[in-house]
């Protein structure tokens, strides 16, 4: 993709089932409260990217700079709101922070070619869903770190040369 416009880290944060799913009737099907303070300490006074369906679910997260991809609105209440992933990147430069792509799918899928970090929680329950994370190839990618806990594993993966 040619939106890659920053020498900030882009890291997509994402919970995910063995089977892919992210999202279930535009909520997230699992209560974890583990892996909610891991997501929000990871993300916390950085600028987050989500779509209008993830911002819909959860509203503008405190303590972060937010921005929201949409074609269809106009502005979100405590978000600032771009048209598309190649605008929104460019405003969360002007941020002079890291950049975590928070969701949903389609943002998964139009920014995990460039991302530097993916940051995944393997859920070990399994959970129905209708809202997959996209298919990718670990290739070009080595685990920086993993951690296991009660109910799910993080790993972090990390582009080479990166």
């Amino acid at each position: 993709m040619d939106w890659r416009v920053t020498d900030k880290m882009i890291a997509i944060v994402a919970a995910v089932t063995k089977k892919g799913v992210i999202g279930r009737n535009g909520k997230l099907p699992w209560d974890i409260h583990e892996e909610m303070a891991l997501f929000k300490k990871t993300t916390l006074g950085k600028t987050v990217i989500m779509g209008r369906k993830t911002f819909e679910s959860t509203g503008a997260l405190g303590s972060r700079k937010n921005i929201v991809v949409s074609r269809r609105l106009r502005e979100a209440r405590g978000a600032e709101v771009c048209s598309n992933i190649n605008k929104a990147i460019s405003l969360a430069e002007s941020y002079g922070k890291d950049i975590f792509i928070i969701g949903g799918a389609q943002i998964f899928r139009h920014t995990i070619a460039d991302a530097d970090k993916i940051y995944l929680s393997y859920i070990k329950k399994d959970y129905p869903g209708d809202a997959y994370f996209p298919r990718w190839s670990r290739k070009g990618w080595r685990i920086e770190r993993r951690t296991d806990h009660k109910e799910f594993e993080q790993v972090v993966y990390r582009r080479a040369g990166k």
